[in-house]
């Protein structure tokens, strides 16, 4: 008997040694670069917040964290590419507010967001603005609302078809019964050139790619899409101070690739949660009219979910259609 307890140990304590040369030998997460796929070119602002973020979180997580871009299709090509990437935590996506529109304006996409992709963390929320010119009249809803009566509705600019700007005012129109007419241009910068010279009379937009404008004194923000005022622009009101029940905004958030580990999950929403309570970052973004938000990565995907649903009945009621 003792024989065989002795051998019973001996064999017990191999396969332990064993089990724990296997877990010491399993590489910690992350034990090489990390990429941050963004889905547009460089140089615009979700790249921008993405190489802000990146370069705060490589310290964090002791390796690089290089961002790569991969424009195209409505941010569908670079979505695409993390959606089929491996789930092992080394390719993340800086997702957008495109997670929740493009499911309803396009019929076909290379992607299932709820089924391919996982969230990590919310980490900004971008306000839409309505915009005039500065030369205007128009200094508020009253005034808007004569100007569209006297010339049988007004135009508005946005960055794009489909855009939350654009589905922004949509349903400022159907708020409002202002009869407005969408004029897209391609991007906030045309949209913003044309909005100054008089092309068309008003615009739905973000307020970094157009900060530069209102800075210097061209453009004018009547109102905030958003539940409070911007602490940088307390005397522009929200749409709600005016009676008009619109909070919208573009936002921006880390994913990752579906049956990533919940372990590497976890530890990378608690590093960018980290990032994002940075001094530096949310003076940079606060100087760019976006808000860092952060949170768990449930409260995330039920941010998605309801983005969805919100749009969803927006597109509907609109008839918006997007060329595939």
């Amino acid at each position: 008997m003792h024989r065989y307890i002795r051998t019973l140990r001996a064999v017990c304590a191999i396969a332990l040694a064993g089990a724990a040369g296997a877990v010491h030998s399993a590489p910690a997460y992350p034990d090489k670069p990390v990429r941050l796929i963004v889905p547009y070119a460089a140089g615009g602002g979700t790249d921008t917040a993405a190489r802000m973020i990146a370069r705060k979180l490589a310290p964090l997580l002791g390796q690089p964290v290089v961002v790569e871009n991969k424009p195209g299709g409505a941010t569908q090509i670079g979505t695409g590419y993390v959606a089929g990437a491996a789930p092992d935590g080394y390719t993340l996506l800086m997702g957008t507010a495109n997670l929740a529109t493009n499911s309803v304006l396009y019929t076909k996409l290379p992607y299932d967001v709820q089924k391919d992709l996982a969230p990590v963390v919310w980490a900004t929320d971008v306000p839409v603005y309505l915009l005039l010119p500065a030369a205007s009249p128009v200094r508020n809803l009253d005034d808007l609302k004569r100007a569209a009566a006297q010339q049988q509705g007004l135009t508005y600019a946005t960055a794009g078809t489909g855009s939350i700007p654009h589905l922004a005012g949509e349903q400022f129109a159907h708020q409002t019964g202002i009869a407005l007419r969408h004029i897209p241009y391609k991007g906030s910068s045309e949209a913003a050139t044309a909005l100054v010279g008089g092309q068309v009379q008003m615009s739905f937009d973000n307020l970094p790619p157009v900060y530069a404008q209102v800075k210097a004194g061209r453009l004018r923000p009547v109102a905030i899409a958003a539940q409070a005022r911007n602490p940088d622009l307390p005397d522009v009101p929200t749409l709600a101070e005016l009676g008009v029940p619109l909070a919208a905004s573009s936002w921006w958030g880390v994913m990752a690739p579906a049956g990533t580990p919940k372990t590497v999950i976890a530890l990378l929403n608690r590093q960018v949660n980290a990032v994002l309570q940075d001094p530096e970052v949310r003076g940079y973004f606060a100087g760019l009219g976006m808000q860092p938000t952060g949170g768990t990565p449930e409260a995330f995907g039920r941010h998605i979910a309801d983005e969805t649903g919100k749009w969803r009945a927006v597109v509907q009621q609109a008839g918006v259609k997007i060329e595939e």
